[in-house]
């Protein structure tokens, strides 16, 4: 398959966002490409901020505000994020009134929502399409200016209307958090909107891939002491756990084999 530049630099975000680093030859064989041409990729995608320049190829840069496509953010991690939102989905009961924001993860909880008599308060595009076809839930739409890149409105319309809602639980994702920079986005905007979502939730419900761990973003828009649950795809290391723990946090790690399914939580 060719790729038009544009392409071929999309996949190659994609794969650095799944593994972290990548050689050249890697980008030779997959994209059937010159090393020549691959050095280029790595030359623009260094000059945006994306990544590192290593020997013999690239690793993800961990500090950057660089936006990623909501196309590559869609098809990666799938398969997590599905387990990730199925899980998350257990905690909404009959009755409940729920944030979700406009990211591709917190969306896939959607399909779980759709007979549910709930109220649902968003700003995501996508979100209203899918739950506005819903029989039974009550959908509260936030406006303001529109962000196709991310399919969401924020903004000062949007700041005054959530400050007007109180929801029982929150459903939000993040681009990064560590232990020391707190829960960190790429837009300033979208921080700001975020931080007054928390303030207005009784519960709040981070959904996380394991690729958000360990990182900082541009902003800043929680600290941890912020959080009540942690939903996961992949097995949380002994430090994290006991960070989470220290912190009241509970975590989910939502597993392909559900091995972690112990807790008798929702």
């Amino acid at each position: 398959m060719k790729y038009l530049v544009i392409q071929r630099r999309n996949a190659i975000k994609a794969l650095l966002l799944e593994k972290e680093s990548i050689t050249i030859n890697e980008v030779v064989q997959q994209f059937g490409i010159s090393i020549e041409t691959a050095r280029r990729d790595f030359d623009a995608l260094a000059e945006e901020g994306f990544l590192n320049k290593i020997y013999g190829g690239a690793s993800l840069r961990r500090r950057t505000s660089a936006m990623v496509p909501l196309d590559l953010l869609t098809h990666t991690f799938s398969a997590g994020k599905n387990r990730i939102a199925a899980r998350a989905a257990r905690f909404v009961k009959n009755g409940d009134t729920i944030f979700l924001d406009s990211s591709d993860t917190v969306f896939r909880m959607c399909d779980s929502l759709m007979n549910q008599e709930i109220t649902v308060l968003t700003n995501s595009l996508k979100a209203i399409g899918k739950l506005s076809a819903s029989p039974s839930v009550r959908l509260i739409c936030i406006g303001g200016l529109y962000h196709p890149m991310q399919e969401e409105f924020r903004g000062p319309i949007a700041l005054e209307i959530i400050q007007n809602f109180q929801v029982d639980r929150a459903f939000i994702t993040c681009r990064s958090f560590d232990f020391t920079h707190g829960i960190g986005t790429t837009d300033e905007d979208q921080a700001f909107f975020k931080r007054s979502v928390l303030a207005h939730a009784e519960q709040v419900n981070l959904l996380a891939d394991h690729s958000r761990f360990g990182r900082v973003s541009f902003v800043k828009f929680a600290d941890f002491t912020d959080i009540h649950n942690i939903f996961t795809d992949e097995p949380v290391s002994s430090e994290w756990k006991e960070f989470f723990e220290s912190h009241s946090i509970s975590c989910y790690e939502c597993l392909a084999d559900n091995a972690s399914e112990s807790d008798t939580s929702p």
